[in-house]
């Protein structure tokens, strides 16, 4: 009677062990993900159809550059992480939309890991549409290409560590900057024109921008109705030009009212600007009055530095490419390349005033540095790298309670019967 206690507390023993390990293997596995240790998902080439990219398969790393078709909408989930190889050049190629919504606790990131560009668009297509909120965009050249009536909405985002300009070539429809900071970060250059219903113009308000590399806003065209209009932000650590108008453009319009620059005197603020006051070959001159004695309270406070995840199982690294030619903007009318003065930037500029009747579907537009071929074939919508455990817990989960009825009946039947399927 004694050895069949002791058989049975040994039994016992047993499924206790096994359902702890087991559990030690869930948690163990739950907290590869929490933690951002899960190897992800690679992903590279063409969309086949709308698709939807999950925490539960984040990160995800880009291969090649993800192509988005016309008609077809990336839509990303709060939490998720992007990474790519700097050899991609390009992240993603909009000629569809990009629908990016994160939370203020789980922020969605694009790392461009030395990229050219994380957002670009086809210039041919003449669509494209990107929607940022709570997003995290940082590591590249770029942040973003834009041309030829393509769109974008950017709110309560953090843009840094991005080195050239990003463009905004005449969008078709009206363009919303407002809730970001732009920290350690380079500006963009915006061109609008009123060619489109309703009119493309460009509101860019409470932001903070900091530690600026080059001027916040470039306005080198404003075609008609259009404008670009900068307020309620705050300008702090500044270094040297914030805003300007293209040098030799025919035509601008930029309202800079109702911006807090971190002091008070009208001289130290013009010292930021960049117009006719400057070069009478500017086409106007920006106003910057009045302005704002504090900052505007709904203008984000800088986000705390966080350290960037350790990402296991990521593509192998390759060399990082020269810096990308920046490329010349899509304008209506024909473009000149204007000797730069000490004070402004370069940037192609419109010569001559548009044809109002239609935008010039063909017009020539030098393209940016080819990408690295994409997969064209290859349907990135989920392609999970990561192991599955579930059929090694079920099966551990399954002999447990196999064991543990054993151990019950042995316990109370007592029976020498038991003891023939000889477990010991």
């Amino acid at each position: 009677m004694t050895n069949h206690k002791q058989k049975s507390y040994l039994i016992i023993a047993i499924l206790v062990t096994t359902i702890f390990i087991t559990s030690q293997i869930i948690l163990s596995n739950s907290r590869l993900s929490v933690y951002g240790l899960n190897p992800g998902t690679t992903v590279s080439g063409e969309l086949t159809g709308n698709t939807t990219w999950t925490i539960s398969e984040s990160p995800y790393y880009i291969e090649n550059t993800i192509l988005i078709p016309e008609q077809v909408t990336l839509t990303i989930l709060p939490g998720v992480t992007i990474v790519t190889q700097p050899a991609t050049g390009t992240m993603f190629e909009i000629s569809g939309a990009i629908d990016a919504k994160g939370t203020l606790e789980d922020h969605i990131t694009f790392d461009g890991n030395g990229v050219a560009y994380i957002f670009k668009t086809n210039h041919t297509a003449s669509t494209g549409f990107l929607s940022l909120d709570y997003c995290n965009i940082r590591n590249a050249e770029c942040a973003f290409w834009f041309d030829n009536t393509a769109s974008l909405n950017l709110t309560n985002s953090d843009f840094t560590a991005l080195s050239q300009p990003s463009y905004l070539w005449y969008p078709a429809q009206d363009v919303y900057i407002e809730f970001n900071t732009f920290i350690n970060s380079s500006g963009i250059r915006i061109g609008t024109t009123d060619y489109s219903n309703p009119v493309g113009n460009v509101t860019i308000r409470h932001n903070l921008i900091a530690e600026n590399q080059g001027f916040f806003i470039n306005n080198y065209a404003s075609y008609g109705l259009s404008k670009v209009s900068i307020n309620n932000n705050t300008f702090t650590n500044i270094n040297g030009i914030v805003l300007e108008i293209e040098k030799g453009s025919t035509t601008a319009d930029m309202d800079a009212s109702m911006n807090y620059w971190g002091t008070l005197d009208n001289a130290t603020i013009e010292s930021m600007i960049y117009d006719m006051n400057d070069d009478i070959l500017c086409s106007g001159n920006i106003n910057y009055l009045p302005i704002l004695e504090a900052s505007d309270p709904e203008v984000p406070i800088a986000p705390t530095p966080t350290p960037e995840p350790t990402l296991t199982a990521s593509p192998i690294p390759s060399p990082t490419p020269s810096p990308t030619v920046e490329p010349s903007p899509t304008v209506p009318p024909t473009t000149t390349y204007p000797t730069p003065s000490s004070g402004a930037s370069s940037t192609p500029v419109p010569s001559s005033t548009p044809d109002t009747t239609s935008l010039p579907a063909d017009s020539a537009t030098p393209q940016p540095t080819q990408d690295s071929d994409p997969l064209a074939n290859t349907d990135p919508s989920s392609t999970p790298t990561a192991p599955e455990l579930t059929a090694p817990i079920v099966a551990v989960f399954l002999v447990s309670i196999l064991v543990g009825v054993i151990a019950v009946k042995i316990k109370v039947n007592k029976s020498p019967v038991f003891f023939k399927l000889r477990l010991f």
